[in-house]
């Protein structure tokens, strides 16, 4: 499947309409972090998004809200 690149008038960059990854979508971070704070485990937060067990926990290493 090949990826669908839109690049932008104004400045020139390229942007990609649709993401092979799930973590590289938008408002997944927020959803990581938001499922922390509602008490969901590690495990069962990747399993319900669909992303790795590293990439929850390095998402809740960078994030800002202290836990």
């Amino acid at each position: 499947m090949a990826k669908i690149e839109v690049r932008c008038l104004s400045c020139k960059r390229t942007f990609q309409l649709d993401y092979s990854y799930n973590t590289c979508k938008a408002g997944v971070k927020e959803q990581v972090v938001d499922m922390a704070m509602k008490s969901s485990g590690i495990r069962d937060t990747a399993r319900v998004l669909s992303i790795s067990i590293n990439v929850v926990i390095r998402i809740l290493k960078n994030s800002p809200t202290a836990m």
